[in-house]
């Protein structure tokens, strides 16, 4: 497949800014060695998977696959089986957490005094683009991106972004498709999460 789109300039229409990108020469023979001295770079062994393009993939995600609450059309909650889904690879994370503190002033002094009770739930926004691959289109994944979004349950993930930060399921609170005048084949999706504390791990 010849097509390999423009990514910066998709993100820039669908999101108002351009994520950093390189390009890849193909004619050039693979080496370990970076050619950038001043920035540390991983050996291609440690890339965790490669697109169909042939460029790395750092940090993978997916949707884990198994038994989720749906709503039926009566209204009825059910289990519903899903497959597991990887987020396609065209996708950036931002991750945002508060401290839950309580400030008091004090008379005659400047500041406060700052009491920390914990830490809210991580504000996870996933935004990211479904283009069309060997095995499988834009329309079918945006059709199965659809699927997750009827699910009324936390969901869990897997990647090594979410991992580090101890998150294990992921509660969806909003999908966004902005789909792109003029562009075919190509559906931009927004996620608004928040993470999900397993009961069995609450102490």
């Amino acid at each position: 497949m010849s097509f390999k789109p423009d990514l910066s300039q998709l993100f820039n229409i669908a999101f108002g800014f351009v994520p950093v990108s390189y390009a890849v020469n193909n004619l050039e023979p693979i080496s370990n060695e970076a050619v950038y001295r001043s920035i540390p770079t991983k050996p291609i062994e440690e890339v965790k998977k490669m697109s169909w393009m042939g460029t790395p993939i750092m940090f993978p995600m997916k949707f884990k696959g198994g038994s989720y609450q749906c709503y039926t059309p009566l209204g009825d909650l059910e289990q519903k089986q899903f497959n597991d889904f990887e987020i396609p690879p065209a996708t950036v994370v931002d991750f945002r957490r508060a401290k839950n503190i309580t400030k008091t002033s004090v008379l005659g002094k400047s500041g406060t005094v700052k009491e920390i009770y914990g830490f809210d739930d991580w504000q996870i926004r996933i935004r990211g683009l479904c283009l069309d691959t060997p095995k499988i289109s834009a329309y079918d994944q945006y059709r199965e991106l659809l699927k997750w979004e009827e699910i009324a349950d936390s969901i869990e993930v897997i990647g090594s972004l979410f991992i580090d930060k101890s998150i294990y399921r992921i509660s969806i609170e909003e999908f966004d498709f902005k789909l792109p005048q003029g562009k075919q084949n190509v559906f931009p999706f927004e996620i608004t999460a928040c993470s999900d504390e397993p009961i069995e791990l609450a102490r």
